[in-house]
Order: structure tokens, then sequence, then C-alpha cells
């Protein structure tokens, strides 16, 4: 079966996604009493949804990609995590960005500058990130209490979709 990329020819959808205060609130946390590396099954279906209706790619823009690489052997106990929890929900993380330790955007655009191919992208992201070329890209989730929601994920399909 032939991927979204390959039909497209050179075009990748991309999501950059955060973690914290996307995929994981400080609701969720409080609910289920557990304040480390947790993630919130319901923000996985969205994240899901926005996937199936535009075969996008996940890439990491999270802190936690640290823990992660493409090669599983180099993964740590927290990146097998996350590719466990991905893989429960028929997703699969793509990439991450690099770790320059600038701000998230740079790294982003870094990212992108690499990979010329991605012609439509969001970035979905509790924190406010600024950046001429994130503009119509770029997703606040409504706060960190919440995390993902509904108006969220429309947003992320249209912008991807566009």
């Amino acid at each position: 079966m032939l991927s979204i990329p390959d039909l497209c020819g050179d075009f990748l959808k991309v999501i950059f996604l955060d973690f914290d205060g996307v995929l994981n609130s400080a609701k969720y946390l409080l609910g289920c009493g557990d304040f480390g590396m947790a993630i919130d099954p319901t923000r996985m279906v969205l994240l899901r949804r926005i996937v199936d209706a535009t075969g996008a790619k996940i890439v990491l823009s999270t802190s936690w990609r640290e823990h992660w690489s493409k090669n599983m052997g180099e993964c740590d106990s927290t990146g097998a995590h996350i590719n466990d929890i991905f893989d429960e929900y028929g997703l699969q993380v793509f990439d991450k960005t690099p770790e320059l330790r600038v701000k998230r955007e740079t790294e982003i655009k870094s990212w992108l500058d690499k990979n010329p191919e991605a012609k439509s992208f969001v970035v979905l992201d509790d924190r406010l990130l600024s950046a001429d070329y994130l503009n119509g890209h770029f997703i606040k989730t409504s706060n960190y209490f919440d995390g993902l929601d509904e108006t969220d994920v429309q947003k992320a399909i249209d912008i991807l979709n566009g």
C-alpha cells in the first residue's frame, strides 16, 4: 500500500507535535495521579483523527523527543514507551526536530529546511511560538489545563488539507 507522500510525489504533510499541554493536560494528570510522562488516551484519539484525515506524518518537537530515535535500539525506556503508546493507537513517529537547544520554532525551521518535501505542516503546541513562517501553521492548544481539543483537530485538518 502506498503512503500519502508516495501518492503525491515529493509532497509531505507534517504535524510538529508537543506533548505537555497537547497530548496531556493538568486535568488529565490530576485525574490519573501520574505526573511523570503520561499521555491522555482521549488526546491520542484526537491526534489519530488528524492523521487519518490528512495522511500527515508526526514529527516530535516536544522536549520528550530526546528519549526517542528512529533507530529503536537508541531509544531509552521513555522513547520505547512513546513508541508503544503511538503503536497502540495505530500511529507512528516519523522523525523529530533537531535538539539545537534554541527556541522550538528555530528547531522546527531547521527541520523544514532539511526536508523541503514538507509542503504542508501544522505545529501543535501549548506555548506561544512566534515566527513569520508559522503564520497560518500554528495551533496553540487552548491551555495546559485541557490540551488538544475538537476545535484544534478541525483547524489542523483544515491547515494540512488546505
